[in-house]
């Protein structure tokens, strides 16, 4: 799991020790293990478990060692900031963790990306000087390349805001109390609902917002998808709230 100390990369490290589909499960990222503060107490027994890799993802040499003998790779990479800096590292980081799990013999590459992506998305079609452009185009990017290097083994998930309990310093932020009511009112309003869907990027937010939990399951559930035989998996929140 490429990130996974980070909140997401955390529970989708969790999904893959509690599905007992891995024999192990390895996390790559710059600071290694996730801080005792930083980890919600739910998570901790499972993520002791992982072996915790420190290594820079843009290093190649870290990426191959990280994906020695490994039969699935997941990117939850991502960080907001200048354009230029999120492209960087939300689309060429997994662009070239995917090129080298190509090299690697991995057999299925999963991804995080974003409920903007996808045709006709006002997100994608942000001017270069907007903020979030270089964010929407680095997943883009990074899903392009993902479906052309793994037509059959790929694992695609299109999430909104991601909420649920998240440890910063120490103390628990409850994201889920804002994710929650606002996707309810987003998704279970009927009329009002469906008025909201209507407005551009706004609508598409609001209705894509789920629990940080259900992205893990239904990232671990889409791999085992595609070990089954199924070619490709793309989630949108709907999809993924439902694994």
């Amino acid at each position: 799991v490429l990130g996974g100390n980070g909140y997401v990369g955390q529970n989708i490290c969790n999904a893959a020790m509690q599905s007992n589909l891995f024999s192990e499960v390895r996390s790559l990222s710059r600071s290694g293990a996730p801080s005792d503060v930083s980890t919600p107490g739910h998570l901790s027994q499972s993520l002791s478990q992982v072996e915790w890799i420190s290594g820079n993802v843009f290093d190649k040499s870290a990426r191959e060692d990280a994906m020695s003998d490994v039969d699935a790779v997941v990117s939850c990479i991502g960080a907001f900031g200048s354009n230029e800096f999120m492209q960087r590292i939300c689309g060429d980081s997994t662009i070239e963790a995917i090129r080298t799990a190509k090299e690697k013999g991995v057999s299925r590459f999963g991804f995080v990306s974003s409920a903007q992506v996808y045709e006709g998305s006002v997100g994608l079609k942000l001017p270069p000087s907007v903020p979030m452009h270089g964010y929407f185009q680095g997943k883009y990017r990074a899903e392009q390349e993902l479906l052309q290097s793994y037509p059959e083994g790929h694992v695609i998930l299109r999430p909104g805001f991601i909420y649920g309990p998240r440890s910063v310093g120490g103390h628990v932020l409850p994201l889920q109390f804002v994710g929650g009511p606002v996707s309810f009112v987003g998704t279970q309003l009927g009329p009002i609902s469906s008025l909201i869907q209507s407005i551009p990027f706004v609508g598409k937010e609001c209705s894509s917002m789920v629990p940080v939990e259900s992205v893990g399951r239904a990232m671990i559930a889409g791999l085992e998808d595609v070990d089954n035989g199924k070619k490709g998996v793309i989630l949108d929140a709907e999809a993924i709230c439902s694994r």
